[in-house]
């Protein structure tokens, strides 16, 4: 399934263990982390996503993102 993230305008297509984005950086679901070629980690915390390095979580912003500052 694809989905557009509303924060970065970045595309995913996602299965339920795998995620890829658009620029080419491929995530794989560990339970409740997923891990992403380029050394992001995202965790799932409640019903909401949060990027273990910058903090980012999915409610304000985009956690598959690997700077703080591309939201």
């Amino acid at each position: 399934m694809f989905k557009t993230n509303i924060f970065s305008g970045s595309t995913y297509f996602e299965t339920k263990n795998h995620k890829t984005s658009d620029d080419g950086t491929f995530f794989t679901k560990m339970g409740n982390t997923w891990t992403g070629s380029n050394g992001v980690q995202v965790q799932q915390v409640g019903d909401q996503l949060m990027n273990l390095k910058t903090g980012v979580m999915s409610s304000w912003g985009d956690p598959f993102k690997e700077d703080k500052n591309e939201r």
